[in-house]
């Protein structure tokens, strides 16, 4: 009788033993599956991030390739206005050349340094109407 309790309490302690090393083996299972998760999530993260990088960098070159065309605009703009006051509002007296008449205002050319280019086509868009011009001006 002592002998079959002596294996029962070794059969049942080997038992607990395998159920432990079982529940053991779960929860590394489980930490190793957290640990993927985890590692998988930071490389959705750190795509995300170059993804968002990468469109940041694509919107500056665009920003900055619409503020090259303005300061191109605004200089050939410049540029025609002073061909046209010289063919029709200046007379020549010597080497220098003189006005006649009042030259309209000009709208300041964008400075990448100082201004925003959000607020400078703002300006842009305002001005004809402010000077009261036609739209085929």
């Amino acid at each position: 009788m002592r002998e079959e309790q002596d294996k029962q309490r070794e059969h049942d302690k080997i038992q607990q033993d395998k159920l432990d090393k079982f529940r053991l083996a779960q929860m590394e299972r489980e930490k190793e599956k957290e640990q993927r998760e985890r590692e998988e999530q930071d490389k959705q993260r750190e795509f995300e991030i170059e993804r968002m990088k990468s469109e940041r960098d694509k919107m500056y070159f665009e920003l900055q390739m619409k503020a090259t065309e303005v300061k191109k605009a605004c200089i050939v703009k410049s540029e025609d206005e002073e061909r046209e006051d010289n063919k029709e509002g200046s007379v020549a007296s010597g080497h220098t050349r003189q006005r006649i008449g009042a030259k309209g205002p000009k709208m300041p050319c964008f400075d990448e340094r100082s201004d925003d280019m959000d607020s400078f086509l703002h300006r842009f868009e305002v001005y004809p109407d402010s000077q009261t011009w036609s739209k085929g001006q």
